[in-house]
């Protein structure tokens, strides 16, 4: 499929490629991007780093200005994407192609997260105009992809699956994609650890990540996402990692409030008790199962389920679970 990359690009002048380091300096994969768009390639950024920190967006749409950008192809994973759209807004909305390298879901998505970095905190914008109108998934560009941020960005995946199935509503497109995306995510993430090198095993994720976010995509998410951006940009954990140690305790805390039909749905779809399918397909991946292990402290749950109001006191209840890997 990245051999599209060329004809996707014909219709513009000048193409501005954006990335992040270790693609650019460990990898051959934007060398062949730039290959690929010949003539039309202006120029590279590959500065953009975890949680999409808002003075490397600066930074990345400066330079495109600089060159007269047309066409911007950001080539990634969460926050190479999310970067991405915050300068196609900065820059009037330019054109845009996304070569995902994870299974985040950014490429799909009009919300767009951007770090003030001065706060710690992520901030960001609602804009469908910043979705790019061409993704390319090809599994070949994934395989420089870590093997904890591959795996990870899968469970990703099946958090946005889940919270769009349980939190959107009854919607008869979102219902299916989400249970089937999910039911696929548990399938093929087992296999994609034991057989890294099976491109077909990455493409069935790759669209099992795009069926799972039609659901955020058109409705709305929960707990475990609102706590994965908030404890991701304070501390640092990738937003993979934090669905890996949020989603499986917010399920547990929230299940009384959760519909006995949306409930069964799920559970069929995971192949059993919700919270028990993700940890144990959590550990199943080695992947972090507690706040704990990714060096949040404990003395700062209590603060964090402060800032949530009339939900603190179920808020308290994920981060303790969370804290303990429950």
């Amino acid at each position: 499929a990245l051999q599209k990359l060329g004809e996707e690009a014909r219709p513009y002048d000048r193409a501005f490629v954006i990335t992040g380091r270790s693609l650019n300096e460990k990898t051959d994969l934007i060398r062949r991007i730039e290959g690929l768009l010949g003539d039309k390639h202006a120029g590279t950024f590959a500065g953009i780093g975890q949680h999409t920190p808002g003075g490397t967006v600066e930074n990345a749409a400066v330079q495109a200005e600089m060159t007269g950008a047309d066409l911007l192809v950001a080539v990634g994973g969460g926050s190479v994407i999310d970067g991405t759209k915050a300068v196609v807004r900065q820059l009037g909305y330019p054109a845009q192609v996304a070569i995902p390298t994870t299974l985040s879901g950014a490429e799909w998505a009009h919300r767009v997260g951007v770090t003030d970095e001065s706060l710690a905190k992520k901030r960001g914008f609602v804009d469908p105009k910043t979705v790019p109108a061409v993704v390319i998934l090809d599994p070949r560009a994934t395989v420089f992809t870590p093997e904890e941020l591959w795996l990870s960005t899968g469970v990703r995946a099946l958090d946005h699956a889940v919270e769009g199935y349980l939190y959107g509503g009854h919607h008869p497109v979102t219902d299916v994609t989400g249970l089937e995306g999910a039911r696929r995510l548990m399938e093929y993430l087992p296999q994609s650890k034991r057989t890294p090198n099976d491109l077909e095993v990455r493409l069935e994720l790759q669209l099992a990540a795009w069926l799972a976010y039609f659901g955020p995509m058109n409705t709305s998410m929960g707990l475990s996402h609102e706590l994965g951006r908030r404890v991701g940009a304070s501390y640092d954990v990738p937003h993979g990692i934090t669905s890996c140690v949020i989603l499986a305790p917010s399920l547990q805390v929230l299940k009384e409030k959760i519909p006995d039909e949306r409930w069964r749905g799920l559970s069929e779809a995971l192949g059993g008790d919700p919270p028990e399918r993700v940890s144990s397909l959590v550990e199943e991946l080695g992947l972090p199962v507690s706040l704990r292990e990714v060096g949040v402290p404990e003395e700062d749950v209590e603060s964090i389920a402060g800032e949530y109001g009339d939900r603190q006191k179920e808020v308290l209840e994920i981060l303790e679970a969370a804290y303990q890997g429950v």
